[in-house]
């Protein structure tokens, strides 16, 4: 069990999910997600370390560090369809894998700028939004670490 979402910081927060999702404890799973996503009293700070830490993750895991932006850009867009078990990108993601997948190219072209670190992702607008973009965040890590990083 997590300590409160609001003491743990988004690696370990991250961290845990992915443990959860690896041990298949769905049960658990959700309880953590709901902990982060909604609780009571949170500001949403923890919901955006978590997820800043799991977009900076997924850019670390798509792009080599001397890779160009388009270049990671263009493997990181390989990726989703792979999660998804199709055939390639749709045009148009549902509204919370469209957020997270900005937020992850938007860290993906910050990181190639001299200097330039860029603010964590702004949490999605709705509780039901923030569950979806972080369970979209763990299957798309999950599927990165099962691939072992090989894309």
């Amino acid at each position: 069990m997590i300590d409160g979402p609001d003491r743990a910081d988004g690696a370990q927060l991250g961290g845990r999910l992915l443990t959860l999702v690896g041990d298949r404890d769905f049960h658990a799973l959700a309880r953590e997600i709901s902990r982060i996503t909604c609780g009571t009293g949170s500001d949403g700070a923890a919901f955006t370390a978590v997820v800043a830490w799991m977009v900076a993750t997924i850019a670390d895991l798509v792009a080599d560090p001397t890779a160009s932006v388009t270049d990671a850009v263009d493997s990181f867009i390989s990726l989703v369809p792979v999660v998804h078990d199709a055939p390639e990108l749709d045009d148009e993601l549902p509204a919370p894998a469209e957020w997270l997948f900005s937020a992850v190219v938007t860290h993906l072209q910050g990181r190639h700028r001299a200097g330039s670190d860029p603010p964590p992702p702004v949490p999605a607008d709705t509780e039901l939004a923030r569950v979806q973009a972080l369970v979209e965040a763990l299957l798309w890590l999950d599927a990165l670490l099962e691939r072992d990083h090989d894309l």
